[in-house]
């Protein structure tokens, strides 16, 4: 049984993409949990278009966002679209957020009720906001939003590092990084080019920055293993591997990739029967990289 080398780089390719998509979704739509929202013209606030640190930095009323009678004021229809895909916990996590219910109209507003997650924090908060008013859009709660001239610079690093200029991609993402609050999607990104080009050591802090930022993405704790490994520390890829096949629920797409890791790791021990049987099962659960021939 052979682990090609293309196994890490796929792995990482559809993680990057799979972020990469809803930052795209992030700026010309918005993901809902209910029905689309309402149809009304939309309120033009160009100053929602142009959030940085300075402007959110003014300390916010008193229960905005957290009441319904002071919702957040997006101003426009789809200006909810500042938010996803953009919001940056405490932590530095990206917040996922999802609408809970259809728009209510009080008092000639249509009020939207959402819940937002943040990584590690099992209890969502509860933002209420309207698209027909305009005001202060900040975020309450002390999350931030990425600035749109950080999210350019890092579409700019992405398109670069896929076109083969590795030198001109870290330096749009590190741009990126001085015009956006620490987060999660810009440091593991960071840590993936420092990998794909072959600088595993240097990776290894950012892909520790990503784990912290979102302690319940286990992909981010298989990164960094990778990166251990490749800068010549066997022991935490190994403990990674045994930790997160012992953790995840056998449903868990990762799950067919950890059983070939381990078979791999099996097959370097000496132990090929049972590297034989687990690389099996992983071919069985669609990873082809342990399937016979491989």
């Amino acid at each position: 049984m052979h682990i090609p080398a293309e196994m890490f780089a796929n792995s990482l390719k559809t993680l990057r993409f799979a972020v990469l998509s809803v930052w795209l979704a992030s700026c010309g739509a918005v993901a809902t949990g209910g029905d689309e929202p309402l149809a009304e013209p939309a309120v033009d606030c160009p100053a929602t278009h142009t959030l940085n640190a300075q402007s959110c930095s003014a300390s916010l009323p008193v229960g905005y966002g957290s009441l319904r009678s002071k919702p957040l004021e997006w101003g426009a229809t789809r200006a909810g679209a500042l938010y996803f895909g953009r919001l940056v916990c405490p932590n530095g996590g990206l917040a996922m957020t999802e609408r809970t219910d259809a728009p209510v109209d009080t008092a000639g507003d249509a009020v939207e009720t959402w819940e937002v997650h943040c990584p590690g924090d099992p209890t969502p908060r509860i933002w209420y906001a309207t698209p027909r008013r305009c005001g202060n859009p900040c975020p309450p709660d002390g999350l931030r939003v990425i600035p749109q001239p950080a999210l350019q610079r890092y579409l700019a690093s992405v398109a670069a590092f896929e076109a083969g200029d590795a030198v001109l991609a870290l330096q749009r993402i590190d741009e990126a990084v001085a015009l956006a609050p620490p987060n999660e999607l810009m440091t593991l990104w960071k840590g993936t080019m420092l990998e794909q080009t072959g600088r595993a050591l240097e990776a290894v802090p950012f892909y520790e920055a990503a784990v912290r930022m979102n302690p319940d993405e286990p992909a981010h704790k298989l990164f960094l293993a990778r990166a251990q490994r490749a800068a010549g520390h066997e022991a935490p890829y190994r403990s990674a591997i045994e930790d997160l096949l012992g953790k995840l629920p056998s449903g868990h797409p990762l799950v067919p990739e950890l059983q070939c890791l381990k078979a791999e790791l099996l097959r370097h021990d000496g132990k090929l029967a049972e590297a034989h049987a687990l690389a099996d099962t992983a071919c069985k659960g669609g990873q082809a990289d342990c399937c016979p021939g491989k």
